[in-house]
């Protein structure tokens, strides 16, 4: 029989107020070893994620953006205690994840995940409505409580009970799918919703209503995103924030008006670049990025995109660009934008430029 302590499931309460981020990732780094040949052991590892730090604050949303195999996934796994870190921490509300203070059971009713594989996602033997209650029941909802948990999910992602509750997976749409999983993921009442490619496998009329009701459940039961994409004009409708991400590290985070308006590293320029236009004036005879991203395994030195960046110099192979903060809390990732850096286009130190004044 399931405890009645939590016979509501209540939302846990916010710790450290709106001016505490919800969620900091701090020096996360997952590399994944080579198997090696015979009884030798490689020591070789890919560096999916690399040293990457960012905070999410209460209430936005942040998006992530970047080539395929730049580490978005691996990032969304990691926060979500899929994938145990090979270095690295994970902050939420003020806790460590997986401390005395923070139970992974705890950080669960939390944080949940929505998938990119709206099929793969949900277990063909349940149908919609045990699938929805399945979780609070394992949180100690009785299940009378969780069957009508699910009955007001499924109406607040606009599949009705009575139609849609006793249905088989296979029996619904892509797009009714995908809604299930958001209700799903609503279930335990969390404070941040992970998703991860939640609509490139929609097409796009079904897209468009499945983020317009993502934009109406966030207001309505006050969430968090973190929302990873390729889409990126999908990202510049959903996101407050953007961070692009390159061969596992951060190349800039910013508002999505700075981002998209001023960026301020190669890659980002590169990214937005590559967008497709209807516009006659904006045709390009040649690609704004070319070559594939390096090796994973053996990462060039310095700043990783050197190797395909039009602005490279001597500099960028021996010094590894640290996020120089700009306006507004805009950060980027690139020599060009750090003072004495050492590359011909970054500024001035003021100390310098002082004394040339004088």
């Amino acid at each position: 029989m399931p405890t009645n302590h939590a016979a509501h499931l209540p939302p846990l309460p916010d710790l450290g107020g709106p001016a505490q981020p919800l969620l900091s990732v701090r020096h996360l780094t997952k590399h994944f070893a080579l198997a090696g040949r015979g009884l030798r052991r490689s020591r070789d590892v890919v560096r999916a994620v690399d040293d990457l730090g960012f905070d999410l604050r209460k209430g936005e949303t942040l998006g992530i953006v970047g080539e395929s195999g730049c580490g978005k996934s691996t990032t969304s796994r990691l926060i979500m205690s899929l994938l145990a870190p090979t270095a690295g921490e994970i902050v939420f509300d003020g806790q460590v994840v997986g401390g005395r203070a923070l139970p992974m059971k705890d950080y669960r009713r939390q944080v949940q995940m929505v998938f990119q594989d709206s099929h793969a996602s949900l277990n063909p033997r349940l149908s919609i409505e045990n699938a929805i209650a399945f979780a609070p029941q394992v949180h100690g909802l009785a299940r009378r409580d969780a069957l009508a948990r699910a009955h007001e999910l499924l109406d607040a992602v606009g599949l009705a009970p009575a139609q849609f509750g006793a249905r088989f997976p296979h029996q619904l749409s892509g797009g009714q799918r995908q809604r299930v999983n958001i209700a799903r993921a609503l279930a335990l009442r969390p404070r941040l919703l992970i998703l991860d490619e939640p609509v490139s496998a929609l097409d796009k009329s079904v897209e468009a209503q499945v983020l317009n009701l993502l934009v109406d459940l966030k207001a309505r039961y006050g969430l968090s995103y973190l929302f990873i994409s390729h889409d990126l004009n999908v990202v510049q409708y959903m996101a407050d924030r953007v961070l692009v991400m390159y061969l596992g590290k951060v190349a800039e985070v910013g508002a999505v008006d700075a981002i998209y308006g001023r960026p301020a590293h190669p890659y980002t320029a590169a990214l937005l670049a590559s967008r497709p236009s209807m516009d006659p004036a904006r045709r390009r005879t040649r690609p704004p990025l070319q070559g594939d991203p390096p090796n994973p395994i053996d990462p060039p030195s310095g700043c990783r995109f050197r190797t395909r960046c039009a602005h490279a110099e001597a500099v960028c192979a021996a010094q590894e660009p640290a996020l120089a903060v700009l306006a507004g809390g805009h950060a980027a990732a690139c020599l060009m934008n750090a003072p004495g850096s050492g590359h011909r286009a970054a500024p001035v130190r003021r100390v310098e430029a002082a004394r040339v004044l004088a």
